[in-house]
């Protein structure tokens, strides 16, 4: 059963792996099977013509308003056929995108710098999503500071976005996982460590943080994701041979993202409804992981992207990522991130 609470185990926000050039080439005839069967789009679903896209997503809720864009009809209102594709593998989502079977891809920042890291030539186009409070560091009863986590049992998944979490609140501590006994294990794993008190503190996400709070109610909230807004984000990834093949449909279907996020929040139950279906859930399950993350509109994004988020919130990731060993190279804000489908 797919993990739709939250990102899933496979997904580059679960298990985040280095997928070398000889990786991507083996497993791209896999990555074409995939496109092939489990594209949801409508209308022609080659990705072939100049107002046609191939979108490679996975089930994570952050990527739902693209969903909210078709059901809709904004995709169709701006002349675009974009031919969404579910990928449940990071491997072979990345190698579609590598071999050019699809043009623009959902990702978490880090894992677009480890794209980049590997040879894929492209470009952060678009802010989808942050998370806010829906990824926390865990402490158990005793533990009020992150300075407290010295030499203590910290549960986590390691090369994951709680990699991220826990090196950037350990680093604005004067810390490093040096400081602490490290513990890995999966996210979901980590929340019952804490519980049952084999681990002193865990880095987790939502539902597990609220389950967890829910069942034991000594267990308190160290750091959330919110304190560095948009270290755990999620942006529109677009290839260079999209951007200089297909520039006036990706320009259409990013369009689109404006009218999806205005009907996110003017009828928030119906676009959450249209959101879980599409992910394989229900709404209400997926009520903590909606409340703990914040999506931007094309709005914040003119101002956002080329302004805190390339100058601040893409430095900040890049360095939290070097940290934790999910990438060794630095790439130039300003040569990845285009502005110009949102100006």
């Amino acid at each position: 059963m797919t993990n739709t609470t939250r990102r899933p185990k496979s997904r580059r926000f679960r298990t985040v792996r280095r997928i070398t050039a000889t990786a991507l080439v083996a497993v791209t005839a896999g990555a074409a099977l995939v496109a092939c069967s489990s594209g949801t789009g409508s209308g022609d679903s080659s990705g072939g013509g100049e107002d046609s896209l191939t979108m490679a997503t996975q089930p994570w809720l952050g990527y739902g308003p693209w969903y909210i864009a078709q059901d809709k009809g904004y995709f169709a209102d701006q002349g675009v056929n974009v031919n969404i594709t579910s990928f449940d593998d990071d491997s072979q989502m990345t190698a579609a995108l590598g071999s050019g079977d699809v043009d623009i891809a959902n990702a978490a920042t880090h894992s677009a710098l480890q794209w980049l890291e590997n040879g894929q030539d492209g470009y952060i186009t678009l802010v989808l999503d942050t998370s806010m409070k829906a990824d926390a560091i865990l402490a158990a009863d005793g533990i009020n500071s992150v300075a407290d986590l010295k030499g203590k049992k910290v549960a986590f998944e390691e090369g994951s976005v709680s990699n991220l979490l826990l090196d950037h609140a350990l680093s604005e501590n004067g810390m490093s996982v040096n400081d602490i006994s490290p513990v890995p294990m999966a996210p979901s794993d980590a929340a019952v460590a804490l519980q049952a008190g084999r681990v002193d503190a865990a880095v987790t996400y939502e539902p597990y943080i609220s389950d967890t709070a829910g069942k034991d109610a000594s267990v308190k909230t160290l750091y959330t994701a919110d304190a560095q807004p948009g270290l755990i984000s999620d942006i529109l990834f677009v290839s260079k041979k999209a951007m200089e093949e297909k520039p006036e449909a990706v320009k259409k279907a990013v369009a689109a993202w404006g009218p999806a996020i205005d009907y996110y929040n003017s009828d928030t139950a119906d676009a959450q409804a249209i959101i879980a279906k599409n992910i394989g859930s229900d709404a209400e399950s997926l009520k903590t992981a909606f409340d703990g993350v914040k999506f931007y509109s094309l709005e914040d994004n003119r101002t956002y992207l080329g302004g805190e988020y390339r100058d601040k919130v893409l430095p900040s990731v890049q360095e939290a990522a070097k940290n934790a060993g999910i990438i060794s190279q630095d790439h130039d804000p300003a040569q990845i991130v285009d502005t110009r489908f949102v100006e």
